[in-house]
């Protein structure tokens, strides 16, 4: 009845005897820490000085308390383990105690993550802050009668209070984002549409750069299911970031075609520019990640785009497929369901 009571927990339980021999584990453990472990010490699995301290103090004949302490495994999984004596007693009577593990690994990523987050933010939000407290000195101070540094310096005190706004309109927005995630959107639209939208409202900042967006949606697609104002950010933030990395002259192309499977579209936005290393694609998504911090900053960007793309995507149940080779340009790409109503 036991074993089967706590081979239902998700959580690995072991129970030792006065021998320091494992009497009892459940699956769990026998999937965390190895198959065979009954009758071996546990020691040869739990090493830490502070978990054999625990495990002898609960197989002691003193009181009946129970000792929890943090444990860190292999591979960086993190564990509150909490050590305590039975009341059971084994089959020669001797004491036995239970160490039952606690998963915290999510838990102690989520605060790490939440602190590197405030931490990002105050230092990005830091460093435009300095440029106007230091524009603003200046002016008071020796450009107080010289009209052109004062002009310069406004000019530099605009820059960084309109780069300040977009980091701020970002944060709120993927706090909205995050708001909604696990709120599946279940409108639909013409994607045919929307990216046509989207090229109108940059096809002017693209020729800056002497850049032509290529518009090569698939005839007769149908529509689908999602959220179009944030599909329409999605896009906006690939295309955006195409413009401005691709090689100037070039051509950024914006593709949608149905799948084989009839069942989804994909969108994908390319460009031809100088393309990025393999070890920055898996952190391209992070909040705050930038290749080239200073080109980034100098663009404007807030290192906040795709981790909102990310977000987006993961709320239409679907994932940002980057692919890039150096010298030959980058590829973002999504999938997105074909509406029910349109579906074969």
């Amino acid at each position: 009845m036991r074993a089967h009571a706590l081979n239902g927990l998700p959580s690995p339980v072991l129970i030792v005897d006065d021998q320091h021999k494992i009497v009892f584990a459940n699956d769990s453990a026998t999937a965390f820490l190895g198959a065979n472990l009954v009758d071996e010490d546990v020691f040869l699995f739990l090493r830490h000085p502070r978990i054999v301290q625990s495990v002898d103090a609960a197989l002691t004949d003193g009181p009946q308390t129970a000792g929890s302490l943090r444990y860190t495994a292999a591979h960086d999984r993190s564990f509150d383990i909490t050590i305590a004596p039975l009341a059971e007693r084994s089959s020669r009577g001797g004491r036995q105690a239970m160490i039952y593990f606690y998963e915290v690994t999510s838990l102690l990523r989520t605060e790490q993550m939440r602190a590197d987050f405030v931490a990002n933010a105050s230092h990005e939000l830091r460093t435009p802050l300095s440029s106007v407290i230091g524009a603003i000195e200046t002016i008071q101070g020796p450009a107080r009668d010289d009209p052109d540094a004062t002009q310069r310096f406004l000019s530099i005190m605009q820059k960084e209070a309109e780069r300040m706004a977009r980091l701020i309109d970002d944060l709120l927005s993927l706090s909205r984002i995050e708001m909604s995630r696990h709120v599946a959107p279940d409108t639909q639209f013409e994607i045919g549409l929307v990216i046509g939208n989207v090229i109108n409202a940059l096809v002017g900042q693209a020729g800056e750069r002497d850049i032509v967006i290529s518009n090569e949606v698939a005839a007769g697609l149908p529509s689908v299911r999602g959220d179009d104002d944030q599909i329409t950010q999605v896009l906006l933030n690939l295309l955006m970031n195409a413009i401005k990395y691709a090689n100037r002259g070039t051509t950024v192309h914006v593709k949608a075609e149905l799948l084989s499977n009839g069942a989804k579209i994909r969108i994908a936005v390319a460009d031809e520019g100088p393309g990025i290393a393999p070890e920055h694609l898996t952190r391209l998504t992070e909040r705050f990640y930038r290749i080239d911090t200073a080109r980034s900053r100098k663009m404007g960007g807030t290192g906040l785009g795709l981790a909102i793309v990310k977000h987006i995507l993961l709320r239409h149940e679907t994932n940002l497929d980057i692919r890039s080779e150096v010298g030959k340009g980058s590829s973002f790409a999504f999938a997105l369901p074909v509406s029910k109503s349109d579906a074969k």
